[in-house]
């Protein structure tokens, strides 16, 4: 609705305010105007509050009886203000001293312009401010509706100052600034803080004061205390009923996306505590803490360890694609198992699923579920470990890392491992304690000391210090120095293939063996020896009997030079670039991942030193 400011301020009436009008006064809002003339019969007409009565002066009698009735006509009926239209130019004294006393402004009209003319000015300026009104509740209303981006307060705040011209700031719970509009608008707010403290804390609601020769509004949003606050300064004086309206509205809009906001940080940091809550469940299961796993996981998922065996799940995507793959897997199979962000590849999600020791296969509703998941996009691998002791999860874990290297190049894009055919199932069998004779150093030092070492080292041939690190959430820098301090005591070089080979294929074998306390067995006086059994050598010519004669020669230079792509070139007199895609072609046809960290790749590296008599460390 205008304001009497805004009428005197359209200059082709000629409306202007009568001396020592309070300012005030003028902010008074008019939506019609009526004429008053002498003789007219009093009659209802509802509320006057917002009307503009317009008396012409030539009408009425010069004389104080007949400004009396003038003046008690307009005060009776309760108008908004009176305009006076006089040919002489001048308004008596008598009248404006008894409109003052009344308190009713006084507003003079050129003799020249029409109150119809007025009216219609008004008319046109009411229908300006309903559709300017009906358009920001359509805008405010837009702005409710649920969105993917829901942080909108600072849009909002920037469209409050558009509409007000002035400067808005919205101030949180906490007293931070949240948004504001333009910049640097807070330090306006600096000698109303008490008022701000005041209505955060819920004393009062809102309040409108001067600062600076500045007006303030100030809305509090939201009931929860403390509050937050909405500011409005403006210097120029302004409309109060609309700058009330519009406030108050977005105000409670604010307080939607205020907690709506705050529900979404609430569920992020909820969301966040669980994944770290499953990660550090899967630390405990790596290092073999059964028991406090069990009790951490309890209270939010009471029963799911309770099994005494699992099969470990790994699935790949893309590192921008886990979290989604993490919703997914969530929703197919969260009742069925354990699913964590891996805290080392951010590519993979571990799927710890209990299950009874009596089951053999795959259990048919986790295994439909995942492979479902696989099948949704070309860029998704899965690797299953078999069912092992829950207490072994790390040997399952390092299983399913194996098999995930073969499901990269299988035509399905899934694969479970299978430990049959594998060198150290074979010497196990050949030489029944093998792998103690091996490790016979390690396994002599005392019971805390050995289990630390075995799992770093076990765990770093496995992936990488790193990955070793986070799995057991030990910090690298001890599982280096704990990896460093195996190698010593078993006297073997780690940064060559062949030694890695020999103490990862001793490490698994040792866990496979089930006589591994009934002492140490007295065989061969070097491991070359362990190869050379009738057997070893059929598993290695079947191992190999899928390469041509150049990939095995390809395969015989990688384990001399360590897996050194370019002393590989040299020693064949070939370019790096062929020697990687030889490898590459190996890695297919033998379903092992020889330019990764997998370690699947040391079952070639015996392969090719049994059937070259290539010399291997550990002599005893």
């Amino acid at each position: 609705m205008p304001s009497l400011k805004r009428l005197t301020g359209m200059l082709e009436f000629g409306l202007t305010e009568f001396p020592d009008t309070p300012p005030h006064a003028l902010a008074r809002n008019i939506t019609s105007v009526r004429p008053v003339r002498p003789g007219d019969r009093p009659r209802a007409c509802g509320d006057l509050s917002t009307t503009l009565a317009i008396a012409d002066l030539d009408h009425w009698a010069p004389t104080d009886p007949g400004f009396e009735e003038l003046v008690s006509r307009t005060a009776e009926a309760g108008v908004a203000a009176l305009v006076v239209v006089s040919t002489a130019g001048r308004v008596p004294a008598g009248l404006a001293d008894a409109l003052r006393h009344l308190r009713v402004p006084l507003l003079t009209l050129p003799a020249t312009t029409s109150w119809a003319d007025l009216a219609d000015a008004v008319t046109r300026e009411c229908v300006i401010d309903l559709r300017h009104g009906a358009e920001w509740r359509d805008w405010l209303l837009g702005q409710a509706r649920p969105a993917p981006d829901v942080r909108r307060s600072g849009r909002i705040v920037r469209w409050l100052a558009t509409e007000t011209g002035g400067r808005v700031v919205l101030i949180g719970r906490d007293g931070a600034v949240v948004a504001m509009a333009p910049q640097r608008s807070a330090g306006k707010l600096a000698p109303v803080a008490d008022k701000i403290q005041e209505i955060a804390a819920g004393r009062i609601e809102s309040a409108a004061l001067e600062s600076d020769g500045a007006e303030v509004r100030l809305v509090a949003v939201g009931s929860t205390r403390p509050r937050a606050v909405l500011a409005v300064v403006r210097e120029p004086p302004f409309d109060r009923h609309l700058l009330t309206q519009v406030t108050n509205r977005t105000a409670d809009l604010l307080s939607l996306h205020l907690a709506v906001e705050d529900a979404g940080a609430a569920i992020q940091n909820q969301q966040a505590a669980e994944r770290a809550l499953r990660v550090a469940i899967l630390e405990l299961l790596m290092t073999g803490e059964v028991l406090k796993a069990r009790r951490t996981a309890a209270p939010v998922y009471p029963g799911l360890l309770d099994a005494a065996a699992a099969r470990v799940y790994i699935l790949e995507a893309p590192p921008s694609e886990r979290d989604r793959l993490y919703d997914e897997c969530r929703r197919a199979v969260d009742r069925l198992s354990l699913v964590v962000q891996c805290p080392i590849y951010e590519e993979h999600l571990v799927v710890v699923a209990p299950q009874p020791c009596t089951v053999t296969d795959t259990d048919d509703e986790m295994d439909t579920a995942l492979r479902r998941l696989v099948a949704l996009r070309p860029d998704r691998y899965l690797g299953a470990s078999g069912l092992r002791l829950i207490a072994e999860t790390d040997q399952s874990h390092r299983h399913a890392l194996r098999a995930l290297a073969r499901a990269r190049i299988d035509r399905t894009r899934t694969a479970y491992y299978s430990s049959q055919g594998r060198l150290p199932e074979l010497l196990n069998r050949l030489y029944p304690g093998w792998a103690t004779a091996v490790l016979h150093p390690l396994l002599r030092q005392d019971q805390a000391d050995r289990d630390m070492l075995l799992q770093a080292l076990t765990l770093t041939l496995q992936s990488s210090v790193r990955a070793a690190a986070e799995l057991t959430g030990v910090h690298r820098n001890t599982v280096a120095n704990r990896v460093r301090a195996a190698a010593t005591i078993l006297g073997v070089d780690l940064e060559a293939l062949r030694d890695r080979a020999v103490v990862a294929a001793a490490l698994e074998a040792l866990f496979l063996d089930e006589h591994v306390d009934e002492g140490m067995h007295a065989g061969p006086a070097d491991l070359q020896d362990y190869l050379a059994h009738p057997e070893a050598q059929a598993w290695g010519q079947d191992f190999l009997q899928v390469l041509t004669e150049e990939l095995v020669d390809t395969l015989k230079a990688w384990v001399l030079a360590d897996g050194d792509t370019a002393r590989m070139a040299g020693a064949l007199g070939i370019h790096a670039q062929t020697v990687r895609k030889r490898l590459r072609i190996a890695s297919r046809f033998l379903q092992r991942d020889l330019l990764g960290q997998s370690a699947d790749a040391y079952d070639v590296v015996l392969a090719i030193a049994g059937e070259f008599n290539i010399p291997l460390p550990l002599s005893r």
